[in-house]
């Protein structure tokens, strides 16, 4: 499908450029090089302005990334001043959707304070937190079929401790199925994939799992020219991957699981422990083990700088040598994510207990070097995985 570009005047701005794409609207002010982008329901996604990039979740939060003296600097707007980014946003698409006379563009028209802040209301009544989710799945259409996580123990982690775990039957997924559905409307052309939700749905038992992709394909989730549930994710405990055989994992496989991610962490037994994560790195390597043979996909996510300079070396040797027997290949990938510890977390608490030397960004890239380093080697051998960052500072949804 192709991408029509108008060319409409709004004074005293000059030419402005509107791209009418198959999965979204991009509004470009070339004097001044800013732009925005919008998605087939009018929802503004972000934009770039004076230098800086902007990001809109659904829940109505603004995320301003821009480059500053120490790097870059990421910072949520507060309500005034995210307010004032969308009116301005909406301001001139409106006005070049008036200036165009597209029908197409009509979507942009009547984003008042009041819609937007309903329309904020309506995906919070629909999604509990949507609280991370892996780099290449920020697109993914996003099904809670669980609620929170199944652990929720991890000192490093506060993404799930506002609610608990809870596993949906098959009716009430087939409603929040319907739901999200009528949320996004034509802008579910712009989701890639689909996510089962939250921290460990995978947990759950394999009839439940069945009924859920039983109810994703009754509901005949579609983007243009594609079928989303042909491409499902997932996180999973790796202490939770021997519930299910290689059979069974084969045939969700065969239903559209295309990769689920895991997070070891570190391959540092140790550090797990301080970390108070279950299981050991050799339950991980087992995991991906059993996955792989079953046809699914995998992603270790690694972190970095987790533990300090006291577990500094050991985390570097024991996670290059777990990966290192995973037999990771193309449509694997290894991401890293540095670590940043929250002030009166779990885990700055153990850390100020045991005395632990936090390590700088310097450091932290350092090591995130160190481990490339040593999967080049296992390299080697033949295809590895894809390798890349995950800084959960990045997430938007």
């Amino acid at each position: 499908m192709a991408t029509d570009i108008l060319i409409c005047t709004l004074p005293p701005i000059g030419p402005v450029e509107v791209r009418i794409r198959p999965v979204a609207i991009n509004l470009l002010l070339p004097g001044e090089q800013w732009s925005y982008s919008f998605d087939l329901a009018g929802r503004l996604i972000g934009g770039f302005v004076a230098g800086a990039n902007y990001r809109r979740s659904f829940d109505g939060r603004v995320l301003r990334k821009r480059a500053g003296p120490g790097g870059r600097e990421r910072e949520w707007l507060d309500e005034a001043a995210a307010a004032a980014f969308l009116a301005r946003a909406y301001e001139l698409a409106e006005r070049a959707a008036r200036a165009c006379g597209d029908a197409r563009l009509d979507v942009l028209a009547g984003w008042t304070p009041e819609r937007l802040a309903a329309d904020a209301a309506w995906f919070r009544r629909i999604y509990r937190p949507v609280s991370i989710l892996p780099p290449d799945q920020y697109l993914a259409l996003v099904i809670q079929a669980t609620e929170g996580c199944s652990y929720n123990s991890c000192a490093f982690c506060d993404f799930y401790r506002d609610r608990p775990f809870r596993i949906k039957g098959a009716e009430e997924l087939r409603a929040h199925i319907t739901e999200a559905q009528r949320f996004f409307g034509p802008a579910i052309g712009l989701r890639r994939s689909l996510f089962l939700a939250d921290a460990n749905a995978l947990v759950a038992p394999m009839p439940r799992v069945r009924s859920w992709l039983d109810a994703i394909d009754e509901a005949g989730i579609r983007r243009p020219g594609d079928i989303l549930p042909s491409r499902v994710f997932s996180f999973i405990d790796a202490f939770d991957v021997g519930r299910k055989s290689v059979e069974e994992w084969a045939e969700l496989a065969a239903r559209g699981l295309r990769r689920v991610y895991i997070g070891m962490e570190s391959g540092d037994d140790a550090l797990l422990r301080f970390l108070r994560k279950p299981g050991s790195a050799r339950d991980v390597v087992e995991a991906v083990r059993t996955l792989k043979a079953g046809g699914v996909s995998v992603s270790v996510i690694i972190m970095t700088g987790v533990g300090g300079r006291q577990y500094a070396a050991n985390h570097i040797d024991n996670t290059i040598a777990a990966l290192a027997q995973m037999a990771l290949a193309p449509g694997d990938i290894v991401y890293f994510s540095p670590f940043f510890a929250q002030p009166g977390s779990e885990y700055s608490r153990l850390a100020q207990a045991a005395g632990i030397e936090p390590l700088d960004a310097r450091e932290t890239a350092a090591q995130e070097a160190a481990i490339r380093r040593g999967l080049a080697q296992v390299a080697l051998q033949g295809p590895g995985p894809q390798l890349a960052r995950y800084d959960i500072r990045e997430f938007v949804y």
